[in-house]
Order: structure tokens, then C-alpha cells, then sequence
């Protein structure tokens, strides 16, 4: 990976003439949280445990350099839960011994090279390269996580207002091991883009390998199995927003995945009236179904959201979890939303089915 990143370098234009200032950009978001988890469960053996309230908070700070002509490079500086997990980059309220500080980290550093009008090229630290569904799009990748290694994208020009596609590829290394191979991810995602008359479809196809897992496990099981296989994950959604509706814009989706090597599935779908963008005074209401089994995805780069994160709980079983996510979020400002929503769990093997209620102020400055 290193060495793709130093030919990306080698390859780039002169870098063009400017101030420091004029070529860097800042940008940041935080958020504010309040949550409660009742009929709460022990996530590795499923039994009854006391319900859990607490307060939390994130925030990122990220910069943008110009390093050279159609090349940036990223940072991002983040706040980190105690441990440094990837999935989880909130403090909760209290942490660091309540009155020290709290862990902070560097969880995105990469190059960003635009070769062409039809190729775009990343290496390092960087945001997950594959587009996932509208509405919530964490089940199969935690947006909070950012891998390190390479990625490409081409997508020719296409005539406006015609359907388009992309291609995309990606290397990741899962875990850096000096002794033997290391757990990596290699991926390949097809995207098709059509404009209707009053909105949009899309049909994303992706295959996730991750191999190379036989001697070293990747640390953050969340309901797996193991880890220490390999999967090879089919991943397939359809989406569409349509003009509309009673709160003016509709948008839905289904999601289908399939571990090949397992022959474990789940699938996940999701609507909502309203639009997501940050301008103030829109408003929007969802509502998704998954049913997940316990092997259907890599679950240490799925999602924590749920009371009982990932595919099921992690007792080594892999029997799977099923539920529902609701809520709805309120644009108060361009730049700072309110958001309500309440999401289930139903782990096999659990005593009780637990129910977690958030409330989020979240704000972007840029």
C-alpha cells in the first residue's frame, strides 16, 4: 500500500503556485447525545443486565490540503472511546475517570487523486470507498469506520440526464501482522444510476473477500461465528427517491447479503418521507426492518447501533438477530438537526429483546 501511495506522488502534476491558506480547507462536526437501553442483555451470553442511561458526545476536525494539482491530502482528527474502537468514537459522559480527558485520534490520513475526469484514486486512512443505501447504511459498513489501504473508482461521462454507472475496487488491510500473511479485504462494486422523471433509482452490487484469516482473528467480533475465516460476502441493494408524498420526498430501499462461503444471509429494508439534507426546516421520518444471520457479514466493520451490535451476540454461536429502527430528524438550521429514533434488538439465544431510545443534536461547521 505504501508503495502505491508513493507512486500516486510520483505520478501527480507539479504542484501549482499559492499560499499555504489558499490551498487548505478546514471542516468539523460534533454531535450531542442522549441514550437509554432498556431490557437490556449481556451481549456474549444474552442474560439479563441492568438498564443503561447515559450521555455522549463526538466530535471531528478535519483539513483538506491542496498538495498538488487534482491531489489533496486528508486528516481528520476524531474523538475515541476508551480503547480506541473503531466502530464507537464517542465519549460517553465520564469517561477518562470522569474528570480527566478523553482519548483522542487520528482516524483518517490519505491521498486523494483525481487522475481524470472518469478516474479517482485514494490511498491510506481513508472513507470507506464502496456507496452504500440511503436512510441508515451501516449494517453491512459502519460509517464511523475508515480503512487503510488503496481504492479506485471509474466512471465514464455519460450525457446528462442519462443512466450512468461506476465501477469501483478496493484493498484494505484488516490487521497488520509481521510474522505471517495479513487479514485484508479485497472488493469490487458495480453502481447503475438511472434518472426518472420525478427522482432516481440505483442498483449497487458489491463483493466483499476478506482472507487471510486463518491465524490471526480481527479483533471487534460482533456476533460472528469467528473471525478467523474467511468471507466472502455478496452484498446487493436497489434504492429510489421519488418527488412526492406527504412530507414531499419519498426514498426506499432493500438490501441483500450473502456470505457464499457460509450460505448465511440477511437483509434489510428501509423507507422514509421527507428529505435528509442539511437545509433548515426540512423534515424526515424512517422506519427499516434487517433480519441478520449470524455469519451473513463481517461483523467487526458492521454497525454498533443497536442494542446488540453487528449480527447477533457474541457467544461464538453465530445464531443471528433481527429488529427494527425508527425515528425521525429536524433541520433547525443549515448546519444543526435534531434527530429522535429508537432501535430493537432480537438476538437468538437472548432472555429478553432490548430496546435502545437516542435523542442527537448534531451540528457541521465548515
Amino acid at each position: 500500500m505504501t508503495i502505491l501511495a508513493l507512486a500516486l506522488l510520483a505520478l501527480a502534476p507539479a504542484q501549482e503556485k499559492g499560499g499555504i491558506m489558499d490551498r487548505l480547507k478546514f471542516d468539523a462536526e460534533g454531535r450531542m447525545r442522549a441514550e437509554a437501553t432498556l431490557d437490556n442483555v449481556d451481549a456474549a451470553t444474552g442474560n439479563d443486565i441492568d438498564d443503561r442511561y447515559r450521555g455522549r458526545m463526538r466530535f471531528r476536525f478535519g483539513a483538506k490540503y491542496a498538495l498538488m494539482e487534482d491531489m489533496n491530502v486528508v486528516g481528520r482528527l476524531s474523538t475515541a472511546s476508551d480503547g480506541n474502537d473503531a466502530n464507537n468514537p464517542h465519549w460517553d459522559f465520564g469517561d477518562g475517570d470522569g474528570f480527566n480527558g478523553s482519548g483522542v485520534v487520528m482516524d483518517r490520513f490519505y491521498l486523494d487523486w483525481t487522475a481524470n475526469e472518469e478516474i479517482h484514486v485514494m490511498a491510506g486512512k481513508q472513507p470507506h470507498a464502496f456507496v452504500m443505501p440511503p436512510i441508515y447504511s451501516d449494517f453491512l459498513w459502519d460509517n464511523d469506520i475508515s480503512p487503510s489501504g488503496f481504492s479506485a473508482s471509474w466512471k465514464p461521462k455519460i450525457e446528462e440526464g442519462s443512466t450512468s454507472f461506476d465501477a469501483r475496487v478496493a484493498a484494505y488491510v484488516a490487521t497488520e501482522v509481521a510474522t505471517d500473511e495479513d487479514p485484508n479485504m479485497w472488493g469490487a462494486q458495480g453502481n447503475i444510476y438511472v434518472p426518472l422523471d420525478e427522482g432516481k433509482a440505483q442498483l449497487s452490487t458489491a463483493l466483499y473477500d476478506w482472507s487471510d484469516n486463518g491465524t490471526t482473528g480481527v479483533a471487534g467480533n460482533q456476533g460472528n461465528s469467528a473471525t478467523t475465516e474467511d468471507f466472502n460476502v455478496w452484498d446487493t441493494f436497489l434504492s429510489g427517491t421519488f418527488q412526492g408524498g406527504p412530507l414531499e420526498e419519498m426514498t426506499g430501499y432493500v438490501e441483500f447479503m450473502n456470505n457464499l462461503g457460509e450460505s448465511e444471509q440477511g437483509w434489510v429494508a428501509g423507507a422514509q418521507l421527507g428529505s435528509s439534507q442539511w437545509q433548515q426546516g426540512n423534515f424526515n421520518v424512517f422506519a427499516l426492518l434487517y433480519d441478520l444471520e449470524g455469519d451473513s457479514l463481517f461483523s467487526p466493520v458492521s454497525q454498533d447501533d443497536t442494542p446488540i451490535a453487528g449480527t447477533g451476540l457474541n457467544d461464538g454461536d453465530g445464531d443471528g438477530t433481527d429488529g427494527v429502527v425508527l425515528g425521525g430528524q429536524y433541520f433547525w438550521r443549515d448546519n444543526v438537526a435534531v434527530k429522535f429514533w429508537v432501535l430493537t434488538s432480537d438476538p437468538s439465544g437472548a432472555d429478553d429483546e432490548p430496546l435502545r431510545v437516542r435523542i442527537d443534536l448534531d451540528f457541521k461547521v465548515k
